[in-house]
Order: structure tokens, then C-alpha cells, then sequence
């Protein structure tokens, strides 16, 4: 027998996010293997790789992106970079898998999409939500009639945030958006998956806690065949809560908490009163997801969440909310 094909990852930021996140998903995947981080600081980046047994540290992105070891990067750098550092990669011929938003603008994402394409790598965005399990089983039952003709959907997707976003987050320049980019394009990617394409969306925003970005974006989205669904995120709910509920003529399909972490429970409601639980596995959404993403980037035929998508949410942000 062979040996079991490897992909060979560098990580590009050191937040705590990185840490906490894109570390353990990478370790927890056999098919990946991190051999670099790249920061803004060789110091940051050389504590960074000592304390995730990393074994290579880059002072900037350029030099972790001439390392010829490397098949793909991760890009969880902040997101004003997104653009900057997808575009980079690319040139350097390694596949990516970047962190939402793919970039401040829907231009620019499907500038990254046209760049894969040209250089022949592959552009994963960073949806965790579609790996899910239970969230897989409501596409497929949604696609077997198991609930009927959808009639409408809503998803809430809440987090509490006490003060200002620290540094970027809170600012237009920087971040755009506020949590229609951090948590509410997680759901409408979701939605997307489960009910297919939006046709057209608006959407209201309001900045409750007085800083740049929206804290709160309530937006209507229509689907095809009349399907309507509302989308709701918010930074200031009293506790952590997400809600994906789709509805249909015979039954409806209710997903509990199951965001950021994929933890949560997945219902069908029967149209009888009956109940069922879904849920199936519940591995972590990151790793599930590195794990696909790494299996499409070594060439398998998997399902992931490409550019395109990553793009597609971008035209439809700016529908939601254009300024």
C-alpha cells in the first residue's frame, strides 16, 4: 500500500482565532500537516510556531509563500488583507482556504475567483457551517420532500459583544461591514446551501452600541420558487444563539445552536406533532471543514465551500447593506 496522501498547509496569522481555531483543526486532520506561520513580526511568528509545534515561523507573508514545501495556505489574517494576501498566494500557485469575507468588495472576490481559475489552484472560502452533518441531512431531506413545498425560512444567529470590536472590527474602512461579515454571511451561506440561490435581498442595519460597523442587520432574501426567508444577526443578544428553522407544507427542519461550533441540534417536525432528531455526528464545524477542504485540494470530488460562494455572499451583502 502507498503512503496516505498529505497536504502540506501554512497558516497565515497569529490571532487568537488561529490559535483557537484553524491550530486544532489542522493536528485533528490526517490528510493535513501545518509546516508554517506567517505574522507580521518574525517575533510574533516565531512564539506563535514554538507554542503550536510549528516548526517554521515567517516574519511576512512573502516568505512563508516562497517556501516550496508548502501545497496550500489558510488565511485567517484580518480582513481588510483577505484581498492582498488571497491574491498573493494564488500567484505563488498554492491553493487557499480564506477566511469570510473573501474580500471588502464583491469585485475583488470574483477578482480572486478569476485568479484561481487562470492559475489553476483552488479557492475554499471559510463556511463552516456546510460541513456540518446535521445541517447536510436538512439539505438532503429538504431535496427528498421530506418537509414538503418550503414555504419560508429565518435564521438568527446572535453573540454577545459588551463593548466596541477591538482594533479593525469596529471600523468601515478596515472591516466594511460589522456582523452581517463576522456572523450573519455564515447563515445566508447556509441558507444558500440549503434553498439554493438569492434572487434579491434588503436589509435593514443599525449601529445600537454607537461605533462604525452595524451591530445589528435584519435583511429579507428571496429564493426561487417564491421562497421568502428573513436573516437576523445581532452582536448584543443576552446569550450566544443561533436558529436556522425552514419550513414547509409538511414539516419543518429546525437547526439549534449549531453555529459556530456545529455542537448544537438539528429537528424534523413532522406535520403529525412528531419530532426526530438529526443531529448525526457532531465533530468541530473547523475541522470538518479543513478536512474537506483538504480532500478537494489533493483532488477528490468533494463538496466544499468554493470562491464562488464566497463571492456570491459578497453581491449579496452589498444588496443587504451597500454603504
Amino acid at each position: 500500500m502507498g503512503a496516505t496522501p498529505n497536504l502540506r498547509w501554512g497558516l497565515v496569522g497569529t490571532s487568537g482565532y488561529a490559535a483557537r481555531v484553524c491550530v486544532p483543526a489542522v493536528t485533528q486532520t490526517p490528510a493535513a500537516r501545518l509546516l508554517a506561520v506567517a505574522s507580521s513580526s518574525e517575533e510574533r511568528a516565531a512564539a506563535f510556531a514554538a507554542g503550536a509545534a510549528i516548526p517554521r515561523g515567517y516574519g511576512d507573508i512573502d516568505a512563508l509563500l516562497a517556501d516550496p514545501d508548502l501545497d496550500a495556505v489558510w488565511i485567517a489574517s484580518s480582513s481588510f488583507l483577505h484581498f492582498e494576501h488571497a491574491t498573493r498566494a494564488i500567484q505563488h500557485g498554492k491553493h487557499v482556504l480564506l477566511e469570510k469575507p473573501l474580500a471588502l468588495t464583491a469585485a475583488e472576490g470574483w477578482e480572486l475567483v478569476k485568479l484561481a481559475q487562470a492559475a489553476g489552484v483552488k479557492l475554499a472560502t471559510g463556511y463552516q457551517a456546510r460541513y456540518v452533518p446535521g445541517h447536510l441531512r436538512m439539505r438532503e431531506l429538504i431535496a427528498a420532500g421530506a418537509i414538503g413545498r418550503i414555504v419560508t425560512a429565518r435564521s438568527l444567529y446572535g453573540m454577545r459583544r459588551d463593548s466596541a470590536p477591538k482594533t479593525w472590527r469596529g471600523h468601515k474602512d478596515t472591516a466594511r461591514w460589522g456582523v452581517l461579515a463576522d456572523i450573519g454571511t455564515h447563515h445566508l451561506d447556509l441558507l444558500r446551501m440549503l434553498l439554493g440561490e438569492v434572487e434579491s435581498a434588503s436589509g435593514l442595519t443599525a449601529a445600537q452600541r454607537g461605533y462604525e460597523t452595524e451591530d445589528l442587520a435584519v435583511a429579507a432574501l428571496r429564493f426561487s420558487g417564491d421562497v421568502l426567508a428573513t436573516l437576523t444577526a445581532t452582536a448584543s443578544y443576552y446569550r450566544p444563539t443561533t436558529v436556522v428553522e425552514v419550513i414547509g407544507t409538511q414539516g419543518a427542519l429546525i437547526a439549534t445552536d449549531t453555529s459556530p461550533t456545529g455542537q448544537g441540534q438539528v429537528m424534523l417536525h413532522h406535520v403529525d406533532g412528531g419530532t426526530e432528531d438529526i443531529t448525526g455526528e457532531t465533530p468541530h464545524s473547523a475541522q470538518a471543514q479543513l478536512a474537506t477542504v483538504t480532500a478537494a485540494f489533493l483532488g477528490e470530488d468533494v463538496a466544499y465551500a468554493t470562491g464562488e460562494d464566497g463571492a456570491r455572499n459578497l453581491d449579496v451583502l452589498e444588496q443587504i447593506a451597500p454603504a
